[in-house]
């Protein structure tokens, strides 16, 4: 058996593949996290999203002191910031979550008019909306 010259480039595709390709860019290296509050107050319960319709987005959880992080790279672009209440979120936990002051244009990605830039490496976010 005798190997072929034309059995190199696949098998170099291959390995570019599984070794090369799928690591991150240096663009998709965006971290985040900061606070995020209502005049000041925590928005405790609710989660951030931040959306692009280009890259896609991430979000994460909105914890006691207003804090939060988002998990995973994300890449740079511009995105619009909006709150949700998590959909596992029931009985009295929401009816507290959806009276909260916060307006509804934060509520939606197509609605909010609040919106960040990120760039590579870790991003910090501070955010304190007006009700």
């Amino acid at each position: 058996m005798t190997f072929r010259s034309h059995h190199v480039l696949p098998l170099t595709m291959c390995s570019i593949l599984l070794f090369g390709g799928c690591k991150p860019t240096e663009r998709d290296r965006c971290t985040v996290e900061g606070k995020a509050t209502l005049d000041g107050k925590p928005l405790q319960g609710f989660h951030i999203v931040l959306y692009s319709e280009d890259t896609g987005g991430g979000g994460g959880e909105v914890t006691s002191d207003g804090s939060f992080k988002i998990h995973g790279p994300i890449q740079e672009s511009e995105f619009k910031v909006y709150f949700v209440i998590p959909a596992d979120t029931k009985g009295e936990a929401r009816a507290k979550l959806e009276a909260v002051a916060l307006p509804k244009k934060y509520r939606k990605a197509e609605t909010s008019d609040y919106k960040v830039t990120l760039q590579p490496g870790k991003n910090v976010l501070e955010i304190d909306l007006k009700p």
